[in-house]
């Protein structure tokens, strides 16, 4: 590559990522839905227990411990924990009925969509009906699943690493610029939009472009193969080439990091430090930042997308998005989730901001990226240097970070970066918090008064709203107790006294 190629795609890849946002504001024109009455307190599911027959009771008692206005069901997953069961030979898929007159621009069958566990009830409408009459908000949850479906059609949607193979788990997932995974989602969307009575849509996706995946810079990402990093489909192949990005360049790019990250973990310090070999690839491979940039706006374009298919349905419907917990350990993650430019598709965000399980996840990242970009120093030393470039002061040292947690101080912090990011915009922030999401032994377990704590932090924060997360299935009744008194405290939606 000349000098001038390299400008050239240098100059393409800045303007895509700093000119994205403006030119998406400029085409969605969104339409803010009605400003909520009351801070929205959101409770997140799994599907089972809208199956219950005793529903409605349960929402009586979740409501009253914690002053819930708004339900957050996992609707469609492939994913046992997220659907609550896990029968022999368990399947999973949408828990609200398939309408089919919607999925004409994908090659999934009803068969492929829809949910068996539950038998032929509409989990969606027992939501909505249930929740209704007792001033509950239900918004559809989707989130994209962890690992591949087992079923046959699924596999043509998912993305191929650069060595040609198609993939099937995390870090991967389906491909952003699949025209059949795309059509699959909008037909999703528009599905739940125009057959249910919905307050809200959200919509996850816990992934990142193909060099951070290559790195493992992501909790567990030290057990990640480096040669699984994506996508070169065709289709992503032909975009590529449209933006004038030379594909086989970036290929042997990814070839370059993969031997870099093995290296790494076989012990082998690369002559000048890690951090100069990593950018010494960058520079012979500028390809891999075009290809990463690639990534990152074909994925938001499909959330403009997503929006202004709901919109033109529903423009007041609110329509957000689940901002995965990468963003309170990655900055590279953190630059390519600009909450800014996202105000251009988004009524809301929802960042993950689990303080609990964060300690663990902390230590698991900071073990990756330490075999290779942040490896020239001890990690306890360069875990203080990750906290200084994420703004976080005082948080606990490597050595105890797991068995700790993040702090309170950690979610306000957080909560304020979103609210200051979307600010001028009608976007809401409303983040995520744990309760008891499962750890491993020796890390730290949620108590009453850090769920408590969490909560003020969100509103000191300047959030319009916290989602008590992730599963209501694991959360223990003297935590969620603990929320509901952290709204009370706050004088916000008091609940009924229990």
């Amino acid at each position: 590559m000349n000098r001038r190629d390299f400008v050239k795609l240098t100059a393409l890849s800045a303007g895509s990522a700093m000119g994205g946002g403006k030119l998406l504001r400029g085409a969605l024109a969104p339409a803010a839905p009605a400003a909520p009455s009351a801070p929205l307190i959101g409770v997140a599911t799994a599907a089972e227990p809208l199956s219950r027959p005793n529903l409605g009771q349960l929402l009586d008692d979740v409501q009253k411990r914690t002053g819930a206005n708004a339900f957050f069901p996992f609707i469609y997953s492939h994913i046992e924990e997220r659907a609550g069961v896990s029968p022999p030979g368990f399947r999973g898929g949408n828990y609200a009925i398939p309408h089919m007159q919607y999925y004409k621009d994908t090659i999934l069958t009803y068969e492929d969509m829809r949910g068996p566990e539950f038998g032929d009830k509409d989990l969606l409408a027992l939501a909505i009906a249930a929740s209704k009459p007792r001033g509950i908000k239900t918004f559809a949850w989707i989130i994209e699943d962890n690992r591949r479906p087992q079923i046959p059609h699924w596999e043509q949607l998912y993305e191929i690493d650069f060595h040609g193979r198609r993939t099937d788990r995390h870090p991967s997932g389906p491909c952003n610029n699949n025209p059949y995974y795309r059509g699959y989602l909008l037909g999703l969307v528009e599905d739940y939009t125009r057959s249910y009575d919905i307050d809200g849509l959200m919509w996850g996706s816990e992934r990142q472009g193909g060099l951070f995946n290559a790195l493992g810079a992501y909790h567990n990402g030290a057990k990640a193969d480096p040669g699984k990093a994506t996508c070169f489909c065709e289709f992503c192949q032909k975009k590529g080439r449209a933006k004038g990005i030379d594909v086989e360049r970036a290929r042997l790019g990814f070839g370059e990091i993969e031997k870099y990250v093995r290296a790494g973990r076989a012990g082998h310090r690369p002559r000048d430090g890690y951090f100069t070999a990593f950018w010494r690839i960058l520079l012979n491979y500028p390809e891999l930042l075009a290809w990463e940039n690639l990534w990152v706006t074909s994925r938001h374009e499909m959330q403009g997308e997503l929006y202004r298919r709901i919109k033109s349905i529903k423009p007041t419907l609110p329509v957000g998005w689940h901002i995965w917990h990468n963003v309170s350990f990655s900055p590279f993650h953190r630059a390519e989730e600009n909450y800014a430019e996202m105000t251009a598709f988004s009524d809301f965000i929802r960042p993950v901001l689990y303080s609990n399980c964060a300690g663990e996840r902390t230590h698991s990242f900071m073990q990756s990226v330490h075999q290779n970009i942040l490896g020239d120093g001890p990690p306890d030393e360069m875990l203080e240097v990750l906290y200084r470039q994420l703004n976080y002061r005082g948080e606990a040292p490597y050595g105890r970070v797991a068995a700790t947690g993040l702090s309170a101080d950690y979610v306000e912090r957080e909560t304020r970066r979103a609210v200051t990011g979307v600010a001028g915009s009608a976007t809401q922030v409303w983040p995520g918090i744990d309760i008891d999401v499962p750890v491993a032994p020796g890390s730290s377990h949620c108590t009453p008064e850090s769920v408590r704590e969490t909560v003020k932090a969100v509103f000191r924060g300047g959030g319009q709203g916290v989602l008590l997360s992730r599963n209501f299935l694991e959360m223990k009744p003297e935590n969620l107790n603990a929320a509901g008194s952290a709204v009370r405290e706050l004088g916000l939606t008091p609940p009924t006294p229990a």
